[in-house]
């Protein structure tokens, strides 16, 4: 099962990275209504959360049941400096990140999946069930970057 997520997690973020890089610069800076993202808020925000996804999983699996920081990603914009970003750097970053979790993923044994860390408002999460609300996650802004 956690396999078959990981290869979802990786459609779902080859999908996001080539629409992401089909769009054109005035698509990108499109601000769809009143208080939403634009698409190159979207996939900053993408890059920003996969580094915390990461490191989310790098303690999982090299600690026993380390906390799992929540972040506010309505904070991001602002505190992270969305305007004047480099969307192909965020894209790269998505894609790395990306690229480096499947490359820890495919040499763990089945066991590692089932590692649990601790969230605050989630309660205990293993690994699998934490890279299931991370393909959420794209999957839900690519919905978003679609609009």
């Amino acid at each position: 099962m956690s396999k078959e997520i990981l290869q979802q997690f990786v459609s779902a973020n080859k999908e996001f990275c080539a629409y992401a890089k089909a769009m054109k610069p005035e698509q990108l800076s499109h601000v769809p209504a009143p208080g939403e993202w634009s698409p190159a808020y979207v996939i900053h925000h993408m890059a920003d959360s996969d580094a915390h996804f990461l490191v989310r999983f790098l303690n999982i699996l090299s600690t026993d049941k380390p906390a799992i920081v929540p972040f506010d990603e309505e904070a991001f914009p602002t505190t992270l400096g969305y305007v004047g970003r480099n969307v192909a750097i965020s894209i790269a970053s998505i894609e790395a990140a990306t690229a480096q979790l499947v490359d820890i993923f495919s040499n763990v044994s089945d066991e590692v999946w089932n590692r649990t860390g601790l969230h605050p408002e989630r309660g205990e999460l293993t690994a699998s069930a934490l890279l299931q609300l991370t393909l959420n996650h794209r999957v839900g802004h690519l919905e978003q970057l679609k609009k």
